[in-house]
């Protein structure tokens, strides 16, 4: 092919036609630079093409990742509405004084300080704020959602208000009004009756005590109040995914 071009361009100057010369040589720079931009739009082309196959990748795991949030959030609900069942259930045998287990109920009442708190899974997310890699998502409103779920998914002021409430009150409070018994030490297969000034539960006593009360509202208020926040969380997070499994579906 290029002996072919090279002997027109011979011939064309042996026989001195130098206006078809130019013509021709003119068309030859106009082919190389053809050639030259078409090569550059086939590079282009394929770089878009690598950039959108990282942007299905990023969303993809994103979207198993807010999943995992919603499946975390449902848990966690779950296991707290049930806990709260069982000390709402505990709590009412106290109509009953007398025929309460005592060994039984105070084993039970450890429940008092046990919370479920949520961390978003934004291990995803995290890494690709850091690596540039958010860069990839293109849908300018998609990315934005993105940024304000993880944002607020982020701020569980709630839990670390429960959290505080059960380590700084709670706690305490159940050592000094359930645990400070012989029940309690039973409970650590200890027996200090022989020896230590420690009497036995008294729930006719315990139904009068301001104390417990207050450690009873504190744990079904904060509990109560978390799950109120999980459900926000959640809410946010099905429309992310469903934005985020849109904008999939529409790449693909």
């Amino acid at each position: 092919m290029l002996s072919f071009f090279r002997n027109i361009r011979q011939n064309l100057i042996e026989e001195k036609h130098f206006t078809k010369y130019a013509l021709y040589a003119l068309g030859e720079i106009l082919l190389v630079v053809i050639g030259i931009l078409i090569a550059l739009q086939i590079d282009n082309y394929a770089e878009v093409q690598k950039e959108r196959e990282k942007e299905l990748i990023l969303l993809s795991n994103l979207s198993k990742e807010v999943d995992l949030d919603i499946q975390q959030i449902e848990n966690n609900t779950r296991f707290s509405q049930e806990r709260l069942q069982r000390l709402d259930s505990l709590v009412d045998t106290l109509n009953q004084p007398d025929s309460i287990d005592k060994k039984a109920f105070v084993l039970k009442s450890f429940e008092f300080v046990v919370d479920q708190y949520f961390k978003s899974n934004s291990g995803i997310f995290d890494e690709a704020i850091s690596s540039g890699k958010m860069s990839y998502v293109q849908n300018e409103p998609l990315r934005q959602s993105i940024f304000n779920y993880y944002r607020n998914a982020k701020e569980t002021y709630t839990d670390q208000a429960t959290k505080l409430i059960t380590d700084e009150f709670i706690t305490p409070l159940i050592v000094e009004n359930l645990y400070l018994n012989q029940e309690g030490f039973a409970m650590l297969d200890m027996d200090v009756s022989g020896y230590a000034d420690i009497e036995s539960i008294d729930f006719e006593k315990l139904t009068q005590n301001r104390d417990f009360w207050r450690m009873v509202i504190l744990k079904f208020g904060g509990n109560r109040e978390q799950i109120l926040r999980w459900e926000i969380i959640k809410e946010r997070a099905e429309i992310l995914k469903q934005e985020i499994d849109n904008e999939l579906e529409r790449l693909q």
